[in-house]
């Protein structure tokens, strides 16, 4: 069944249409608290651990053409502990528009003391972004703009900044991602704005075997309502983590109509268990608050964890 264009972009994309489709959303993320590499490349390396880490995302289940997103990532330090490596893949569909990308990351780390460090990272990749003209059925009452009737496809280079500042039990990130910019008014296919974030989070002890840590992320591309995220856990016996998540907007940098920023508070419930000391599984199930309250969200996701032995001990995850 052929989905109708107005539909497709105003409520699945995000995108506007003049003469061509504008820049595409970001994908959407909520297990990012659990692997930031997927938004910051300074991450790379960051728990001194080399880990593997799978992410599926289905967005609005049950609604035709809604969001679908897959991410493999994998991270860890160099022997000298001086670089972080990284590589991410990444596939993400939304009605008749796609995107699959690989990146290679890597981060400087510099050691500001015993327990805290900074890293600054660089991502490179190329993607491909495709637009599926026969998914699309504007009908009689849209006017007549360029919609192509094949599937058109074409794959772009693609860059990512960042720096991540951590301790045993505080963070701070900042990165921006789509860094090249494509602005050719004769493009169809939409590529993602250049988007901000900023994350950072606190590990508190609550007792000998129940802490809490609290984050925030803001995400924004400076051309609407800025995304916020307020998030807090607790982490029981170092092995399971339960907490939630919501999801707001605010106009930070720029002005916008209150109604818009309605339209984009969600809420979330997560948890993550290590099922082994290596081995960890997390479920997360999004909510919005808006007239897509009736489809829910669902991600999981599944990390390994690799220990590595130095100066005759063995070294093990971060708390962060």
């Amino acid at each position: 069944m052929k989905t109708k264009l107005p539909f497709l972009l105003l409520i699945l994309l995000g995108l506007t249409t003049v003469q061509r489709l504008a820049a595409q959303q970001a994908p959407q993320y909520t297990q990012y608290i659990f692997n930031e590499l997927i938004i910051n490349p300074a991450y790379s390396g960051s728990k001194d651990i080399m880990n593997i880490n799978a992410t599926y995302r289905s967005q609005w289940t049950g609604l035709e053409g809604a969001p679908s997103t897959q991410t493999l990532s994998v991270d860890g330090p160099a022997k000298n502990n001086r670089l972080g490596w990284g590589v991410h893949l990444m596939n993400d569909a939304a009605g008749a528009q796609s995107q699959t990308g690989v990146y290679a990351n890597i981060a400087v780390r510099i050691y500001l003391s015993r327990k805290s460090q900074l890293s600054l990272g660089v991502g490179s990749g190329v993607a491909q972004y495709t637009l599926d003209g026969t998914k699309l059925n504007p009908g009689d009452d849209v006017p007549d703009i360029a919609i192509p009737e094949t599937r058109e496809s074409e794959i772009l280079p693609d860059a990512k900044l960042g720096i991540f500042f951590n301790t045993e039990r505080y963070y701070a990130g900042l990165s921006v991602a789509n860094l090249i910019p494509f602005r050719d008014d004769k493009r169809i296919i939409a590529t993602p704005r250049r988007h901000y974030f900023f994350s950072t989070g606190y590990m508190f002890d609550l007792g000998p075997y129940l802490r809490l840590k609290p984050s925030f992320l803001l995400k924004d591309d400076f051309r609407g309502p800025a995304n916020l995220d307020f998030n807090a856990f607790f982490v029981i016996y170092n092995r399971l983590w339960l907490g939630g998540s919501y999801r707001t907007s605010a106009p930070i940098f720029t002005d916008v109509n209150m109604d818009e920023i309605k339209k984009r508070n969600a809420w979330a419930l997560m948890a993550q268990v290590y099922a082994t000391q290596k081995f960890r599984i997390g479920y997360s199930y999004d909510v919005s608050l808006t007239k897509m309250r009736d489809y829910s969200s669902h991600e999981v996701s599944l990390g390994y964890s690799i220990f590595r032995k130095q100066l005759g001990r063995t070294i093990t995850p971060r708390n962060l």
